[in-house]
């Protein structure tokens, strides 16, 4: 779990301003300058049930966590069929969208 000083609230998740937009097969991820911290975001049509909404998004945090710190903010939104990946598949998939997010300066 992520420390309270690095999540991000409902406000920040349910109101993203400008940034960086990230879209891969499995995951969306927004990146914005200013407010540092992180957050998942994986809604009933993508999984059915709260256990394994649970566990896709202890998953997800774990492989965000250390970018969470990097001067902007990223909220992961979990697409259809993310429910069915592996930890390894996941970790793939977000780490190369992470890469493509540029330096913090050009973020603004």
């Amino acid at each position: 779990m992520l420390p309270r000083r690095l999540r991000l609230s409902r406000a920040a998740i349910s109101n993203p301003k400008k940034g960086v937009r990230l879209v891969s097969p499995h995951f969306s991820i927004t990146a914005q300058p200013g407010q540092i911290g992180c957050a998942v975001v994986v809604s009933k049509k993508t999984e059915k049930t709260s256990v394994g909404r649970s566990r896709l998004k202890r998953r997800v945090l774990e492989i965000i966590g250390p970018h969470c710190k990097n001067g902007y903010s990223v909220i992961v939104y979990a697409r259809s069929g993310s429910n069915t990946l592996s930890f390894d598949s996941i970790k793939t998939e977000i780490t190369e969208l992470l890469q493509q997010l540029p330096p913090h300066s050009r973020l603004r």
